[in-house]
């Protein structure tokens, strides 16, 4: 029975993994450069202070 167990597991492991692996990538890397005058780290823009 713990066979059985540990087969299911390392099964669903290796789907997650080739999954992650076989999707699409979300385009180029993200540098630092492209926040450059964001104040929060999703990229949104600096209210004008007045």
């Amino acid at each position: 029975m713990r066979t059985t167990y540990i087969a299911v597991v390392l099964l669903a492991v290796i789907a997650i993994v080739g999954d992650h692996l076989t999707s699409p990538s979300s385009g180029r890397a993200v540098s630092p450069e492209d926040f450059a005058g964001a104040c929060a780290p999703c990229g949104a823009p600096c209210p004008v202070k007045k």
